[in-house]
């Protein structure tokens, strides 16, 4: 069977890619939408791409209940509405102006369970099947982990936007306590002492990743609600050009590898500095990221299609 017109592109540029013969791949995201704007960027990918089954977004850190609405009215304006929102355990932090173009929605995607209930169900339904993409805190895939020990083994693998290996958000040594880990050192421990299989997508594949005015402006100019939608979100952000963190985690977690990779030993200490020890490797570190095929892959994968 031929490959996807997107398939042989991203063949072109030198990744691995689903094919149309590859079974759509089971994904839950659990994000801390609204705050940057890269969440946002971030479920526009996971929940547009045909080789994606996304059985549910669950939302973590302070307003999660904020976060789920503003998570819910995207998928609703996109078209997938469908798709469940679950808000997960409520903290301190609030959620910022992005809220404002969300505030008061309801919708029937919007649950009343919570994450946890949510993902542990989720992963005893379909046992070694389900990806787990977390792009915020940790807090939820903690607790999922520290509640029911027992759906470890039936974790196809986590993926996260996390930690920093080698380098800080200025791209240079040292590494730094990368924010979603610093914001719940304790749950980034309990997962990355977990056993599941653990994909970090760091600072060393995501701090360079600036999607650029003009680069903006060409997924703008779809003028399709999912776009609208993205570029109302990016100017109430307002902070200029985004840095696409959370996207590279989702490529990965899709299939679409612009990273190279290497198996390492990593710890988290007390402050959500991510650290290279000696010991048995955990986690699969990415590494090396394509910039400029991946920042442009991102515009392709967006546009509406032809008919």
């Amino acid at each position: 069977m031929l490959l996807s017109l997107l398939g042989i592109m991203a063949l072109m540029l030198g990744q691995t890619t689903p094919t149309m013969e590859t079974p759509p791949q089971k994904i839950v995201l659990d994000t801390d939408v609204g705050d940057d704007i890269d969440d946002i960027y971030a479920l526009a990918l996971v929940a547009t791409q045909k080789q994606v089954r996304l059985l549910g977004v669950t939302t973590a850190f302070g307003e999660t209940t904020k976060r789920a609405q503003l998570a819910a009215k995207f998928l609703k304006v996109i078209g997938r509405g469908d798709v469940p929102v679950f808000a997960g355990r409520v903290g301190e932090a609030k959620i910022r102006r992005q809220y404002e173009w969300a505030r008061d929605f309801q919708s029937k995607s919007l649950k009343k369970q919570s994450a946890v209930s949510f993902l542990k169900e989720t992963v005893e339904r379909n046992p070694g099947e389900v990806t787990l993409i977390a792009v915020g805190p940790l807090t939820n895939i903690g607790d999922l982990l520290t509640q029911y020990p027992e759906v470890k083994s039936k974790i196809k693998r986590i993926v996260i936007m996390g930690g920093a290996a080698y380098v800080g958000y200025n791209n240079a040594p040292p590494p730094v306590a990368e924010w979603n880990i610093r914001c719940d050192p304790p749950a980034a421990k309990i997962v990355y002492q977990s056993g599941v299989p653990l994909v970090m997508a760091g600072l060393e594949a995501t701090t360079m990743l600036q999607f650029d005015a003009e680069r903006q402006k060409r997924l703008f100019a779809f003028g399709i609600p999912l776009t609208d939608a993205l570029a109302a979100l990016t100017n109430l952000w307002g902070n200029g050009v985004p840095t696409l963190f959370d996207p590279m985690a989702v490529a990965y977690g899709m299939g679409f590898k612009f990273c190279e990779e290497e198996q390492k030993h990593v710890e988290v200490d007390a402050n959500g500095v991510t650290r290279i020890g000696s010991g048995t490797p955990n986690v699969t570190v990415l590494i090396k990221p394509q910039k400029e095929a991946f920042l442009d892959w991102h515009i392709t994968v967006l546009q509406p299609q032809r008919r």
